[in-house]
């Protein structure tokens, strides 16, 4: 799992285990979701002979399935080629979904790639 999505979640978990010390909360946090399967992209030719590098940040819609439902570029790694290899990669992930009061939910969740050589 990239380092930023690591931090992401133990901040998501922290955050739900204070929130749910509430008494007058009206439900738990939903917990984000968990990656299941995953595979690093394969790095562009392109980029490879051009010798680019730089780091893609992604926000995915993980739906009540697992499955990526939707995804957003937050920040290009300055190369359209290396976030496109990056949101393609994404969309064959697999993921345990958020949940909420037991019951699978549609949560987005961030990702990083690093694109170093």
């Amino acid at each position: 799992m990239p380092r930023y999505a690591m931090l992401f979640a133990a901040a998501l978990f922290a955050f739900s285990l204070n929130a749910g010390a509430q008494t007058d909360a009206p439900m738990t946090p939903p917990s984000g979701p968990q990656q299941n399967t995953c595979a690093r992209p394969a790095y562009p030719v392109e980029a490879l002979r051009n010798e680019w590098t730089g780091t893609t940040t992604i926000a995915f819609l993980i739906g009540p399935d697992g499955l990526v439902k939707d995804a957003r570029l937050v920040k290009s790694s300055g190369h359209a080629v290396l976030d496109d290899a990056a949101r393609n990669a994404l969309s064959r992930c697999q993921f345990k979904p958020a949940m909420l009061d037991g019951k699978p939910v549609t949560a987005w969740q961030p990702v990083q790639y690093v694109w170093s050589l």
